[in-house]
């Protein structure tokens, strides 16, 4: 397996959210409008860019279905609405795919610069 694919797999297993229903958590960009601002919107998807310097905290909140972009390096603690945390070190051109869900995150090293396309029929979608 190439080294590649190898921490794709990594980064994704440190992306995962946990499902929770939408209204017990708000949207990120309701429950953290300084990091996360919508730049693109239609019936297909939903585009957030999140920005946010070293050190910065987001408080808990939730995504629908996702494609994540990394377009920056950093290294973020995610602490999902269980408590349970994963460390996660991203770089551009990171790509992780997530199922929706809820959490938090901080910045422990590097500045957030992700852009996140929430895919809208994928939430859409009835679960298996």
């Amino acid at each position: 397996m190439s080294k590649l694919v190898t921490f794709a797999a990594l980064a994704a297993a440190c992306f995962v959210l946990v499902p929770l229903a939408a209204q017990e958590v708000q949207d990120a960009t309701i429950a953290d409008p300084k990091a996360h601002s919508v730049v693109l919107e239609n019936e297909h998807v939903r585009v957030i860019s999140a920005l946010a310097p070293a050190g910065y905290k987001s408080p808990l909140h939730s995504h629908p279905p996702l494609v994540m972009i990394s377009l920056g390096t950093a290294r973020v603690k995610f602490t999902n609405a269980d408590g349970s945390e994963q460390i996660a070190n991203f770089r551009p051109g990171t790509v992780v795919w997530s199922d929706g869900g809820a959490h938090s995150w901080e910045l422990l090293a590097g500045e957030a610069n992700v852009i996140a396309v929430e895919v809208k029929s994928a939430a859409q979608a009835p679960s298996e």
